[in-house]
């Protein structure tokens, strides 16, 4: 049977993982939300250029 506690105590955390830990949580990873957003905020600016432009050629 396994000895739980004893595995805890002899256990040691390997550096390469640490140190991809690190660099995962400290790099700014954009998801599908973002994505989504950013592409949303480009359309909504470009929809409201073209309406301002569009109002323009009408006067």
């Amino acid at each position: 049977m396994i000895n739980f506690e004893e595995e805890l105590k002899r256990f040691q955390p390997i550096p390469e993982v640490n140190q991809a830990e690190e660099a995962i949580y400290n790099n700014d990873l954009r998801d599908i939300s973002d994505i989504v957003m950013q592409v949303s905020e480009e359309i909504r600016a470009s929809y409201e250029q073209n309406q301002k432009t569009a109002g323009r050629m009408l006067r």
